[in-house]
């Protein structure tokens, strides 16, 4: 049986289909981090111009741009949830993936 990740260290295109799904994952990830970030600074945006806080409750959610911002995160976190899903089925179904890859070890298929 083969360690977790072992896969990605497989120079065949699967490994290396692998080594691709991990560096998305990360990079999304960060995607998600910048986009809070930003919708942070709508938020603020929205509470100098409404002179409504967050901390007072949703009222803030009717500033269209706001809500906007929120509604665009969404999309970052269904990007992360799906690669995260297709990471999870990768790292599980790696031992079973040396018996179709080529470039396996002998001793590991």
């Amino acid at each position: 049986m083969t360690a977790p990740g072992a896969i990605s260290a497989c120079r065949c295109e699967l490994g290396r289909a692998h080594r691709h799904l991990e560096r998305a994952m990360a990079e999304l990830e960060q995607a998600c981090l910048a986009w809070g970030v930003w919708a942070d600074s709508v938020r603020e945006l929205a509470e100098q111009r409404t002179g409504i806080s967050v901390a007072d409750g949703l009222a803030l959610l009717d500033d269209p741009e706001y809500a906007r911002a929120l509604r665009l995160g969404t999309w970052f976190d269904d990007a992360v949830a799906a690669a995260r899903s297709a990471r999870e089925a990768a790292d599980a179904g790696d031992a079973g993936w040396f018996t179709v890859c080529r470039r396996a070890p002998a001793d590991e298929q």
